[in-house]
């Protein structure tokens, strides 16, 4: 996490960011995100320490927590979709469907974002 002073003209104050996104004490993202299911099973973010919201849908996964500059700018961990899974293999056996959940807490633990939406299209995935 980094650390900033912010100098205005009100005064100054101290901004911490991860990632490149301002930490916030709250979720701010668009409506499609929802709070997780069994959310006991989802760490808190290490820099905002809340736990995520998630957006799953046909061509993706990712998460949203307090870490975020604006609505649609928002720090995320993604997973491939199950769509991407099955026009890579034909099929969706190897569809992780906990795979989103993984990733967060892999991030949680380390502060290494384990999977980005350009690594999955560097890897042809989506």
């Amino acid at each position: 996490m980094e650390k900033r002073t912010v100098v205005t003209e009100f005064g100054e104050y101290v901004e911490y960011s991860n990632h490149g996104y301002v930490v916030h004490g709250s979720h701010f993202c668009i409506d499609a995100y929802q709070y997780v299911a069994a959310d006991q099973e989802w760490l808190f973010c290490p820099a905002c320490n809340l736990k995520p919201k998630v957006w799953c849908f046909d061509n993706g996964r990712s998460t949203a927590c307090g870490c975020w500059n604006d609505r649609y700018d928002i720090f995320s961990i993604k997973d491939e979709s199950i769509m991407s899974v099955y026009t890579r293999t034909g099929g969706t056996s190897e569809y992780d469907g906990d795979g989103l959940r993984k990733n967060w807490n892999k991030y949680c633990e380390s502060g290494i974002v384990p999977c980005s939406h350009e690594m999955l299209r560097a890897e042809g995935k989506w």
